[in-house]
């Protein structure tokens, strides 16, 4: 009976450790960790916008063997702010994110790899309810206790169905937009 006592006891030992050293590779952030824009173009020129609103979980480890883990971002697609109050309330609307129906874009990824002196991170974003494969390029900066992270995704905003009607064309908007991001995270909480 004590053999396995002790064995149980040494299972959860194990446990309680793997659970330890996950959750010391895991870094979570918010609109306080820094700042998660986009450029776009309307009429010719480029204009940048951010979001007010959104989280971040990083689960990574880039000195393992397999650079495994997952990205997870939530964006509050309401917080758009692009310093023009009708150009945010036209992108709230029902011609581009319809944030009534569709209020948050969510992007995962749990395939990682070195691209040159950055990372990438092949994911899947999905908006307005429709979900395609995304790539994130970013680096990172281990600082005491919070963890870098900069980077930029491209996308195309039409193969997310964002502008309808008049503005399902490139006419007045461009198709491709630019993430950026800069943030600062934090150790993250073990998941339960």
């Amino acid at each position: 009976m004590a053999l396995a006592l002790n064995a149980r006891s040494f299972v959860a030992v194990v446990a309680c450790l793997a659970a330890a050293s996950a959750a010391s590779n895991a870094w979570q952030g918010d609109q306080n960790a820094g700042s998660l824009q986009f450029v776009a173009t309307q009429a010719g020129a480029k204009f940048t916008g951010g979001f007010r609103k959104f989280t971040i979980r990083f689960d990574f480890d880039p000195t393992g063997a397999a650079a495994g883990g997952s990205l997870d971002v939530t964006v509050d697609l309401k917080s758009a702010d692009t310093g023009d109050a009708e150009r945010d309330e036209i992108l709230k609307g029902a011609e581009f994110f319809r944030t009534d129906r569709y209020p948050q874009a969510r992007f995962h990824a749990s395939r990682f790899r070195r691209d040159g002196e950055r990372w990438r991170a092949d994911g899947e974003l999905t908006l307005r309810g429709i979900a395609q494969p995304v790539a994130v390029l970013f680096t990172l900066d281990g600082k005491s206790r919070q963890l870098g992270m900069k980077g930029t995704a491209t996308l195309r905003r039409l193969e997310f169905g964002v502008g309808q009607g008049e503005w399902s064309t490139t006419e007045w908007i461009g198709d491709e937009v630019e993430v950026r991001f800069d943030l600062e995270l934090n150790p993250a909480a073990a998941r339960p």
